[in-house]
């Protein structure tokens, strides 16, 4: 049986939110999927890749626009090597500075120490106005990660 996840993670892949902000946050969300198997918030020791699982389709430059698989995966276990402490890089097709946080992944991925992630939650889109009112609960904007596995 597959699962689907819903991860939402900070935009800074170092950040936490607060217990209140968490637990305020983690409460909006489980009124807004009632169906959902679980909510709650993931504390991760060191930054960890949230990925789309089967939903991954390809990576990107976030500059131009060229496809970075073949790249990617090298420079995914060159970051391992530290944990993931340090996420920059400089891009091989135009030679720009950024991070593996910033490429642009289809369907979306992100970099975190923390999720609020819902277990098979029962629908398959988040509305704008919700994300918003769940990133000002928790204290930060965040990525919008759908993961089925």
């Amino acid at each position: 049986m597959s699962d689907n996840y819903l991860h939402m993670v900070p935009d800074d892949p170092y950040w936490r939110p607060d217990k209140t902000a968490a637990e305020e946050a983690a409460n909006l969300v489980r009124g807004l999927f009632p169906q959902a198997e679980h909510v709650g918030i993931e504390y991760k020791e060191a930054v960890t890749f949230f990925d789309a699982g089967a939903n991954t389709e390809s990576v990107h430059c976030a500059f131009c626009g060229s496809e970075l698989e073949d790249w990617w995966g090298n420079a995914m276990d060159q970051a391992a090597v530290s944990d993931f402490s340090d996420l920059a890089i400089v891009t091989p097709c135009c030679s720009k500075s950024t991070s593996l946080n910033d490429l642009r992944y289809v369907w979306p991925a992100a970099f975190g120490m923390c999720s609020l992630t819902v277990v098979n939650p029962g629908a398959t889109t988040l509305g704008a106005e919700e994300l918003r009112r769940i990133e000002q609960a928790i204290g930060s904007p965040l990525k919008v990660i759908w993961q089925h596995l």
